[in-house]
């Protein structure tokens, strides 16, 4: 899908290039990465590229690098895996771009032209139990805590206590 409006003059999503891929196996090693998303601590660039290729490919696979809309800088990863009418977001902002708002601009945006492209009825996303900075970004962002979206999953070796958020269509 077409990155097309997807700018608040302070972020701006566009899709993944290539030239991303080794900046992104290396904020993937930021310790806050590894300690809160699946990203592998051993990813490599020619990993990333192929999950580009994956996502350009895959129906109901979304992917956006963040950006600083002014500068180009690249500032985190939005993604979502969708079945066309509910969808998972998911996301993480660079070492160097937290605590500017990053994430819930980018959600946001994400988010509405989620709902605007593909006429999706709902996302959710969940958060881990102890990533406060994470569930806050989902409440500003406008999802609600959903409980029924909570789960334990495996992760790294370690079983994650996981929170869910949900965001219904608007006008819904």
């Amino acid at each position: 899908m077409s990155d097309e409006g997807l700018d608040d003059g302070v972020v701006r999503l566009r899709e993944w290039a290539q030239d991303d891929a080794h900046w992104y196996a290396e904020s993937a090693r930021d310790p806050l990465i590894q300690q809160f998303t699946t990203e592998s601590p051993t990813l490599q660039a020619a990993q990333v590229v192929a999950a580009i290729g994956w996502l350009r490919e895959t129906a109901g696979a979304e992917g956006f690098v963040v950006c600083d809309a002014v500068t180009g800088e690249r500032l985190g990863n939005i993604a979502l895996i969708h079945d066309g009418r509910t969808g998972e977001v998911s996301y993480w902002v660079a070492a160097a771009a937290r605590g500017r708002g990053v994430a819930t601009r980018a959600v946001a945006l994400f988010c509405a032209w989620a709902f605007r492209t593909a006429e999706l009825q709902e996302l959710w996303l969940c958060a881990h139990r102890d990533n406060l900075a994470s569930q806050h970004v989902a409440l500003r962002a406008g999802f609600r805590r959903d409980p029924g979206r909570d789960k334990s999953q495996e992760v790294k070796g370690a079983l994650w206590p996981m929170q869910g958020y949900s965001l219904a269509r608007p006008g819904q």
